[in-house]
């Protein structure tokens, strides 16, 4: 069997690591391809590796089909991670199979100070991807034959040459620190597990790892989506970006509370619900949540907590901040209901005030049909938008 050795940091793995192991997988004619997170690679120190359980967990995500193997050979090991200690270990396991060590064209050109190069090359077929109009494939060539007495015509060298993706782990974690979407990158499933775990500094951190202790994780998971929704709407319709954010990630901070806390935290704002309120508990989430970012987080911005407080029932007199909340609620990324898609092409095309109407028919016609009761504000939102579009 023809394997193929797929070291690196993967932090996080990203589309450019899976196009460089398809790639090689067939200019190589491999049969399957084994990727190894690295414990501590020698030439990186960077404080912002994370764990290598998380790393594992994110290699079986993004290399997910049977021809990929994600082994923690080297995270058991621990310590400093060694090409050469790796393979004898492979060897053991597959002494009767050829192996070839998968790198990029810029290691290569550093092969000769890795940590003993010659013996690497008797254990391991040497397998490139050069990148194109960075570094050429007769560069590399010349390389291997007058350095490591490889010729790649031989096929003792393999140099596969691809037109790479361009990104790297620097990019996502250069996004996610400032915030910024990170799908051209990496898949869904990465994402959700990053943003689920915490793994990378992100804006608002001390109220992100507030509400993963507070929210299950569909919640938690739903209140990041509607935080970028809310910026992007925010960007879009001209209010402050990292207010609307902020507001997204807050707006269900009660929402996994029992409804005795909730009840309590009303009674700290003063707060004396009405019949329709006193009786339909969904609703305490919101009410509650608007007191909670006053007592508890100290937040006081009038904006932030009227958009928490009718994030759900919408009432007269919405402000466009209001709306932008509202709305990001229901396009976040993990919304599948059967008009979402119409629901984002009305918040981005054509208005908040055509979304929010859209959005009232579709949620009093739900309530309608199972016979709950209907939020005077909601009727009031809806008749002055009926009012104002015609």
């Amino acid at each position: 069997m023809r394997i193929g050795i797929y070291g690196g940091t993967f932090n996080p793995p990203h589309f450019g690591h899976k196009n460089l192991a398809l790639k090689i997988k067939s200019a190589a004619e491999l049969d399957k391809i084994i990727v190894i997170p690295t414990f501590t690679p020698p030439h990186k120190e960077n404080k912002a590796i994370v764990d290598g359980f998380h790393r594992i967990q994110m290699c079986k995500l993004l290399f997910d089909e049977d021809y990929f193997e994600v082994s923690d050979i080297e995270i058991k090991r621990e310590g400093k991670s060694y090409t050469f200690d790796t393979l004898c270990e492979l060897k053991k396991i597959y002494p009767d199979d050829e192996l070839f060590l998968i790198m990029g064209s810029d290691m290569l050109l550093s092969f000769h100070k890795w940590y003993r190069f010659r013996d690497i090359l008797t254990m391991a077929t040497l397998c490139v991807a050069s990148r194109e109009n960075k570094i050429t494939v007769s560069r590399l060539e010349d390389y291997a034959a007058e350095t490591l007495n490889k010729n790649a015509e031989k096929g003792e060298i393999v140099i596969v040459n691809l037109e790479p993706v361009e990104c790297s782990s620097t990019d996502v974690r250069r996004n996610i620190s400032l915030g910024l979407g990170t799908s051209t990158f990496i898949p869904g499933d990465v994402d959700k597990y990053i943003k689920l775990n915490l793994l990378y500094d992100s804006p608002y951190m001390e109220y992100k790892k507030l509400l993963r202790e507070k929210l299950d994780d569909f919640r938690f998971y739903h209140s990041l989506n509607v935080a970028e929704s809310a910026k992007l709407l925010a960007k879009k319709y001209g209010e402050n970006e990292d207010k609307a954010y902020l507001t997204g990630l807050l707006h269900d901070s009660m929402k996994n509370a029992n409804k005795q806390e909730m009840l309590q935290m009303i009674e700290k704002g003063g707060i004396i619900l009405n019949r329709v309120e006193r009786n339909n508990p969904k609703l305490w989430h919101a009410i509650a949540g608007a007191v909670f970012v006053q007592v508890k987080l100290g937040i006081m911005d009038t904006d932030i907590i009227s958009a928490i407080r009718y994030h759900t029932t919408g009432k007269s007199g919405m402000t466009t901040f209001d709306k932008i909340i509202y709305i990001a609620d229901y396009v976040s990324v993990e919304r599948d209901y059967p008009d979402v898609e119409t629901m984002r092409f009305l918040s981005l095309e054509k208005g908040l005030d055509e979304a929010s109407l859209y959005s009232l028919q579709y949620s009093l016609k739900s309530l309608s049909e199972k016979k709950m009761l209907i939020h005077n504000d909601s009727l009031e939102f809806y008749n002055e938008l009926i009012l104002k579009l015609n």
